[in-house]
């Protein structure tokens, strides 16, 4: 796939450029239209349900959270939480995702919104008048961001909710980047990209260190625990509880 200037023509265009759809039409698509796929195929359910069970336990979800998800894509994770909480805000910056999200997975407590997660943030008590978040996702997404972007995040979420918990989902380990590029032709693959300055790694963004999240929470006077995670899931991501 081509090098894009930026992440939101690549996934304004991903389903389109990956698959030949010009939109969704059915679940699998879905699953295609936000990469969640293996093999170009969907997540086996196992897999799917385990990631929900993860994202509910380590929110500590609850009736009364109000949860924001960041990067929310057409709404495929999203939906499966609407149930746990009182209401979601879901956030992405692609037009045709989020209208995939309000055909395909409406619900009474979610509201979908068009936005940069930076930019809504710093506008998000004037946009919310009154609410006040206590629990935060991102899923997959911290990849296409940098540790600025994070920082700003973070210190936007400070500023809104107080005590809060927000939970970092699937960031490439940069010290397990070679679970995955684990084969001499994946190798060679990294090694041509690298050497091309394709920042979007094939669309996988950017491989995170520990430490670097670390220095952020650390700035900012977050906790933060950093466990990385395990098949079937995955051998080369992390996940990342921050709080206050």
């Amino acid at each position: 796939m081509a090098q894009y200037e930026n992440w939101q023509e690549y996934w304004d265009n991903f389903l389109l450029n990956r698959y030949g759809k010009e939109e969704v039409k059915s679940e699998d698509d879905l699953y295609f239209q936000v990469a969640r796929t293996v093999n170009r195929k969907p997540v086996a359910k196992e897999v799917f349900d385990a990631i929900i069970d993860g994202i509910i336990q380590d929110l500590a979800l609850s009736q009364e959270d109000v949860l924001v998800d960041f990067c929310c894509g057409n709404g495929l994770f999203t939906y499966e939480l609407k149930d746990q909480v009182k209401q979601i805000i879901g956030i992405d910056f692609s037009q045709s995702i989020i209208d995939t999200a309000n055909k395909f997975r409406p619900a009474a407590n979610i509201t979908y919104c068009l936005g940069g997660v930076v930019e809504y943030m710093r506008s998000f008590a004037a946009t919310w008048p009154g609410i006040r978040p206590n629990k935060y996702l991102m899923n997959d997404s911290l990849a296409y961001f940098s540790a600025a972007d994070l920082e700003n995040v973070l210190s936007a979420i400070i500023g809104i909710s107080g005590d809060f918990r927000f939970l970092v989902r699937g960031v490439p380990n940069d010290e397990l980047k070679w679970n995955y590029y684990n084969t001499p032709d994946r190798k060679e693959f990294y090694a041509n990209l690298i050497a091309k300055g394709d920042l979007t790694n094939d669309g996988l963004g950017t491989w995170w260190q520990p430490d670097d999240i670390r220095e952020v929470c650390m700035k900012l006077n977050l906790q933060c625990i950093i466990r990385n995670q395990e098949l079937p899931v995955s051998d080369y991501r992390m996940d990342i509880i921050i709080s206050k």
